[in-house]
């Protein structure tokens, strides 16, 4: 009896260290597949670092916005104005100049020739992303150039899977590399981690326009490795880096080479340290349970989770700060699920499918409504299929393509962002469901996937809240962050009818749809203010549903609507 008691009161214990053991395993065989998420809490830790300053030893001449208004000249520039760039950095005591520019192909002979007596100077370095079939550096001239003591560097960049640059290649062949090689430094022939100093515009930049014109103080330059090369996004020379998601590929260059003068300041922790870590992470839940009463053992686990992922992130961002990279996610995914355990990760993951659930019909389904769907449904993310009356809204932004024209693509997106959220914002107040975006316009429908007795009014107190709140707040907004002065306008088109309710798509992916000649109609009468000051258009069918609420709207009269044999009756404001 009392071995069996014995045994049983160990069988506890044994039981959650068996769990950290499996949880250990787990996440030992999974650790290869975290590795692009690992690389991005590292990015993250750059973040939260901030900005070192300008790093010591580099700076960074920016062909930028100002050197096209102030030279006046097209890209390419002619040669000889790199030329006359390079001379005026070499005579202000430029240490080395690396010169991110393709020169590939050639161009006028005397152009070329006053490039190439500028660069066949040991203290030049060009970069080139092309080879020759011979696998000889891409560039004009190479033979003058290397007669006169000039450098070709490789200006690639190595790129992780998702596209991201981190690294410093393993050649010393590359451009930041053999930079900092003819200034006299060490470099070696593995990869390191580029130790950014900070976000886009950290390192020290002078204008090319200020340096072609000799407008410049030589000592921002001198006893520096210089680097040239484009930094407006004209020239699309933009990478994403760990520190910054738009950096010019010039300045990527400037840090890597400060990370190769400061020695490679960045170092990974070894795998012999990982794997601790993981050990070290699977047992902390267990291990709290094993001192502890049974009914508490629950809370006693979660709280040392929760502390030993805390744990992990500090420590993890002290040891970057100085200078050490340590792995987090794989520590963290042996907390977890040592802490969890197999059947709380069961349940775990049964909660997060919920989540993801109310996730993706939120984007479209005011929150009641999918707190009544998950009901009605069991939690089963689909919507029945019926036929239902409702009221269908279409709203089209007007000006957007003319605005739009004149914008960087970022902008476009934000500005189309912004009204898309102030549209949507009007529909879910109104118990609405957005059904679709599609471009500049957004189809949502009242009523439906639930019924609801008032949809007209709904529908049109929405579009009245379009028309008298969202819009000017989005005009006020265009205007404030001067995008346009001209402020933008919408048509609305409100149709009554029968709908088809339901989702549409497949297993993996699914979307709500609500379908039907009602659907057709409202599209053909937002349309109809393109040419016509209204902007609000209401079927018959709306006005009749709205009753007694119809202030504001007045007969527009009879419309002949593309793909319909009788006309319509359409009431506007």
């Amino acid at each position: 009896m009392r071995d069996t008691r014995v045994m049983r009161s160990l069988s506890r214990p044994l039981r959650a260290l068996l769990v950290g053991a499996v949880a250990a395993a787990i996440a030992l065989a999974v650790a290869p597949r975290l590795e692009g998420l690992e690389n991005r809490t590292v990015d993250e830790r750059y973040d939260i670092r901030g900005a070192q300053g300008p790093p010591r030893g580099v700076a960074v001449v920016g062909i930028d916005e100002d050197s096209f208004a102030r030279l006046q000249l097209q890209w390419p520039f002619p040669r000889s104005v790199h030329a006359r760039a390079i001379r005026n950095l070499l005579r202000a005591g430029a240490r080395v100049v690396a010169y991110d520019v393709q020169f590939s192909e050639p161009s006028e002979p005397r152009e070329d020739r006053a490039l190439l007596r500028a660069a066949a100077d040991p203290r030049v370095v060009l970069g080139t992303e092309e080879e020759t079939p011979r696998g000889e550096p891409l560039v004009i001239g190479l033979e003058q150039l290397r007669r006169g003591g000039g450098r070709v560097g490789d200006a690639d960049f190595p790129v992780d899977d998702d596209g991201v640059i981190r690294e410093v290649q393993g050649r010393i062949q590359s451009l930041p590399q053999l930079a900092v090689a003819v200034a006299g430094g060490r470099a070696d022939r593995r990869r390191h981690r580029i130790d950014f100093a900070g976000p886009a515009a950290t390192v020290h930049g002078l204008s090319f326009a200020d340096v072609v014109e000799n407008r410049f103080d030589p000592r921002e330059v001198r006893g520096r490795i210089v680097f040239v090369g484009a930094t407006t996004p004209v020239l699309q020379d933009i990478k994403e880096t760990a520190a910054s998601p738009l950096m010019p590929g010039v300045e990527v260059h400037a840090n890597a080479a400060a990370t190769v003068l400061r020695g490679y300041p960045l170092r990974d922790a070894s795998e012999l340290v990982g794997i601790l870590l993981v050990v070290v992470g699977a047992l902390v839940g267990p291990a709290a349970t094993l001192p502890g009463r049974p009914n508490r053992a629950v809370v006693q686990a979660l709280a040392a989770g929760v502390l030993g992922v805390g744990v992990v992130l500090v420590a993890a961002q002290l040891l970057f700060n100085g200078g050490w990279v340590v792995p987090v996610v794989t520590p963290a995914v042996a907390i977890v699920l040592g802490t969890i355990g197999a059947v709380a990760f069961t349940y775990a993951t049964e909660v997060r499918a919920r989540r993801q659930v109310r996730a993706a019909f939120e984007r479209f389904v005011p929150r009641e409504v999918v707190d009544e769907i998950l009901r009605r449904e069991g939690g089963v993310p689909r919507i029945q299929s019926r036929r239902i009356e409702a009221t269908v809204m279409f709203c089209d932004l007007r000006g957007f393509t003319t605005l739009a024209e004149g914008l960087a693509a970022e902008q476009v997106i934000a500005v189309l962002n912004r009204y898309l959220d102030a549209v949507s914002g009007a529909v879910f107040d109104h118990g609405g469901t957005v059904v679709s975006y599609q471009g500049d316009g957004v189809m949502s429908v009242f009523g439906a996937p639930l019924e609801r007795p008032d949809h007209a009014q709904r529908a049109l107190d929405a579009a009245r809240a379009v028309l008298e709140e969202r819009l000017p707040a989005f005009n006020a907004w265009l205007a404030e962050q001067g995008l346009t002065d001209e402020p933008l306008d919408v048509g609305i088109g409100l149709n009554t009818g029968p709908v088809m309710s339901g989702n549409v798509g497949s297993d993996r992916r699914l979307e709500y749809a609500a379908v039907g000649d009602a659907t057709n109609v409202a599209a053909r009468l937002q349309a109809l203010s393109r040419d016509v000051p209204q902007r609000l258009f209401v079927s018959a069918t709306t006005w009749e549903a709205l009753g007694a609420q119809t202030d504001g709207l007045r007969p527009f009269g009879e419309i002949a609507l593309k793909g319909r044999r009788e006309p319509v009756t359409v009431y506007a404001a």
